[in-house]
């Protein structure tokens, strides 16, 4: 593993400094007297430094990109009274050379151990659609590598990497608080609401390191996107039920797993938060155990 070097708020005030950081911005921009510079806004978790480097730009900017770790050695000096890096030298970090809490805020959980504890909540859904459903979500790749490190929002709803998987798992426990509380609920529609609820969040905030929303997901939503995600998935399990398909685009459209860890307690003081008949007597739905 590379060394981290110094965290840019421990950088001195002058002299040639090595160390990691992470490019939040990169851009070519036009010199006063001709040609190009490359701009550069490098950070850690502990703040920001502007960069630049003069020679050859458009070679430099093509051996890493927006959202890389790299490792950059430079001159630090003074303009306008802030502190900027001249690029020396700079190149792109692999993987297993740098630790992410370094650079973002990450969940303290572990996202290997969360996703394995996901995957038990999904093998122990008693209904065969529902679990085969869950099951083709949480083995396709895409969703996989996002849900693993894309944050629950990006500023106060689990705003770190690994922030959404970290989230989901403890609706998930939370809802076996409530199935003890309240046994006639049905625990197979607990924990899909877990699960799905947010699940297009994996396609709106994405993995970048700077927690921000992509493209789509500032255009769409993630309600949107969690109910495209189902109904590829709905696809792949041969005959499925439409009144389960139904319910579960309710779980997305009402965000219910949300309200059931902000809200829970309140909710289900002045009335289930879900009806015997939505938990028990769907057609096509059978109670584990019953």
């Amino acid at each position: 593993m590379a060394e981290k070097g110094l965290f840019i708020e421990a950088l001195p005030h002058g002299g040639v400094v090595t160390f990691l950081a992470l490019v939040k911005e990169k851009e070519l921009r036009p010199k006063r007297t001709g040609g190009w510079y490359l701009y550069l806004l490098l950070s850690d978790r502990t703040g920001e430094l502007q960069a630049k480097a003069w020679d050859q730009p458009e070679q430099t900017a093509a051996l890493f990109e927006r959202d890389d770790i790299v490792k950059v050695r430079g001159a630090l000096e003074l303009y306008n009274d802030h502190p900027q890096l001249i690029v020396q030298r700079i190149r792109r970090c692999e993987a297993g050379e740098f630790q992410e809490a370094d650079f973002c805020p990450t969940s303290p959980r572990d996202p290997e151990e969360m996703f394995r504890e996901l995957l038990g909540f999904v093998d122990s859904v008693g209904n065969d659609y529902v679990r085969s459903l869950l099951q083709s979500v949480l083995n396709d790749p895409p969703v996989v590598t996002a849900i693993k490190v894309a944050p629950g929002g990006v500023r106060l709803h689990h705003p770190c990497r690994g922030g959404l998987l970290d989230h989901v798992t403890s609706v998930c426990h939370l809802a076996e608080k409530v199935i003890e509380h309240y046994p006639r609920l049905n625990r197979d529609w607990l924990i899909a609401g877990a699960i799905l609820h947010d699940i297009g969040k994996v396609e709106e905030l994405g993995t970048s390191r700077r927690l921000g929303y992509t493209t789509r997901g500032q255009l769409v939503g993630h309600v949107a996107l969690g109910l495209e995600i189902l109904e590829r998935h709905v696809a792949r399990v041969e005959g499925f039920p439409v009144e389960i398909k139904n319910m579960l685009q309710h779980f997305i459209v009402a965000t219910t797993a949300r309200s059931l860890e902000a809200h829970c307690g309140d909710r289900l003081r002045r009335k289930p938060l879900f009806s015997t008949t939505w938990m028990s007597s769907t057609p096509g739905w059978s109670r584990p155990g019953g």
